[in-house]
């Protein structure tokens, strides 16, 4: 059976945020296997952005197998509707990957000329939310790709 693992940038740190995380994670356990994980962010005292954008995902990285299937949100990613999400979902399963990672950058994102060749990239929206917002819609649109698979009343075409 897949696995899925979030991996993030920082801390949540609303409360709201991270009592909506709660309420998909437990929702989501009738489904799959569903682990997080926080990767420590750069320290945004000194440096450039792009050195942060950097080293975070020079982090993020380290943490990767590329026996799994690796997917970065990003605002340039490919735009994928729930119904399509769900069915590319659904292909990933037939593929055999043992864990899909869907990765979420930290304020300033990813640096994508460090991203390996076989990574996809979504974007979860044309509009932009806060890298801890993503955490919240990203889980609940896993919620949804699930319910969708299963035929399950959840979501309304």
């Amino acid at each position: 059976m897949i696995n899925i693992r979030l991996i993030w940038v920082g801390k949540t740190k609303l409360s709201y945020v991270q009592e909506g995380i709660s309420v998909y994670q437990k929702k989501l356990r009738h489904y799959i296997k569903v682990e997080t994980e926080e990767i420590q962010p750069s320290k945004y005292g000194s440096g450039t952005v792009d050195q942060w954008r950097r080293q975070e995902t020079e982090k993020i990285l380290k943490h990767l197998d590329p026996s799994e299937c690796n997917v970065f949100l990003d605002e340039n990613g490919k735009r994928k509707t729930s119904v399509g999400l769900a069915q590319w979902f659904e292909k990933q399963m037939m593929l055999g990957w043992p864990r899909v990672n869907f990765i979420i950058g930290g304020t300033y994102g990813i640096e994508k000329s460090f991203l390996p060749a076989n990574a996809t990239c979504i974007r979860l929206s044309d509009m932009t939310f806060t890298h801890q917002m993503v955490r919240l819609i990203l889980l609940e649109q896993l919620y949804r790709v699930f319910t969708i698979i299963r035929g399950e009343p959840y979501h309304h075409v």
